[in-house]
């Protein structure tokens, strides 16, 4: 698996160690968690805004059409698979399972 070495001072190293022991990881953990978030943020964000434009535009289409708001058995099918993708991803980029 491709790598990267990364140089630190002393005092860089040793706060990095003592804050992966209080999080109960490894210091290669730690560096690879925190690197992968902030990598991640932007596509977080972006989905956690997608996410939030969904919930209010089904809120609205839900009072404009009420008789129409029963999702489709396909979409709900389509949403599930793409919730397992998501869920793959983020257990792949962090380690473990979301």
């Amino acid at each position: 698996m491709p790598g990267m070495n990364v140089p630190f001072e002393d005092d860089e190293l040793t706060a990095v160690k003592a804050a992966a022991a209080a999080a109960g990881v490894s210091a290669r953990q730690f560096i690879k968690d925190a690197t992968l978030d902030k990598a991640l943020a932007k596509r977080n964000q972006f989905l956690e805004a997608a996410l939030s434009a969904y919930d209010y535009t089904r809120a609205a289409f839900a009072e404009v059409c009420p008789d129409d708001v029963e999702p489709r058995t396909v979409f709900l099918q389509d949403e599930d698979e793409a919730a397992r993708l998501l869920a793959a991803l983020d257990e792949s980029a962090h380690g473990t399972a979301a």
